[in-house]
């Protein structure tokens, strides 16, 4: 995971089958909604971390860039790519804090729908059927390119005004248009088939990326991932070579470092926005790791 702290997200839930979760963006089977719009400006802090749901989701991102998850491909991404994620894949956008409108904000529109909406469109309309059956058969997730892009957005920047009657006819032409001409678009991301061992240590991973700031306890993360205190310190030492504690401590220090090279933020700031509780024990682990202060440490790049 990239340990930049210009990259930010927030806690993302677990089910009870210890799998990643976003509970908010799942289509409720008892509603009368086919999908489900959403046009929102949020604090890159306010992101949401890693997740999948059951529904198709297609993404424009309108204002914003950083770091796009999507299955097995970690890559960046700026504003106005368009995107087109099948169901069940894992993904998350980490975006930048330095890009963001005038009010701070990341800006992005993304529109939800089940397969029960391509069966029944391609049941009532036949003349659909070959255009749903071209986007059910998709795997990947994929970026549109040229035209196909401007006209998707286009789609999509009149969505914004329409009420929910009228966003179906505009659902139909984006159907129409995702499932035309396959050269106007690149595969960003698959399903990925991880053992879990592996899955487990991303698991943590992003648990201590989007929680850096509170105080994470071994029982915190143990529970977690789905382990009991002493199996989780025995498993972590063995896939790591370290402790959690140490794990911890270092990308922490290794994100003030980042905070004292490139903010105005104060020494005591940075401790507290890392997660440590005082000074004194950010000083020493600091030095422990970096052998010099962090006053030190900031001076020497300014000088660099």
């Amino acid at each position: 995971m990239n340990k930049d702290n210009k990259l930010s997200c927030i806690y993302y839930s677990m089910n009870k089958d210890n799998e990643q979760s976003c509970s908010h963006y799942s289509m409720d089977k008892g509603n009368k909604h086919s999908y489900i719009f959403h046009n929102v400006q949020l604090a890159p802090k306010e992101q949401i971390g890693i997740h999948q749901q059951d529904t198709w989701e297609l993404t424009w991102i309108i204002t914003g860039s950083g770091i796009r998850i999507i299955g097995d491909t970690t890559e960046k991404f700026v504003s106005g790519e368009v995107v087109f994620i099948p169901p069940e894949i894992p993904h998350c956008w980490y975006f930048d804090n330095e890009i963001t409108d005038k009010k701070g904000k990341n800006a992005s529109v993304t529109l939800f729908f089940e397969n029960n909406l391509l069966n029944n469109c391609s049941d009532c309309f036949p003349e659909l059927l070959e255009h749903c059956q071209k986007i059910n058969k998709l795997t990947n997730a994929i970026k549109f390119t040229g035209k196909k892009t401007d006209k998707i957005i286009s789609i999509l920047k009149k969505m914004r005004k329409e009420n929910e009657a009228e966003r179906i006819a505009s659902i139909i032409k984006l159907i129409l248009t995702i499932a035309e001409n396959e050269d106007s678009q690149c595969n960003v991301g698959k399903h990925q088939k991880i053992d879990k061992e592996k899955k487990r240590l991303d698991q943590i991973n992003i648990f201590v990326i989007c929680n850096v700031k509170r105080n994470i306890t071994l029982s915190d993360i143990a529970r977690h991932v789905g382990m009991n205190r002493a199996s989780f310190c025995i498993f972590f030492k063995k896939a790591t070579g370290k402790t959690f504690i140490n794990y911890l401590n270092e990308y922490r220090i290794e994100l003030a470092c980042q905070l004292l090279k490139n903010s105005k933020n104060t020494i005591a700031d940075i401790c507290y926005e890392t997660g440590f509780n005082d000074m004194p024990h950010f000083n020493r682990i600091f030095k422990r790791i970096k052998k010099v202060s962090p006053s030190e440490y900031r001076r020497s790049a300014i000088i660099t």
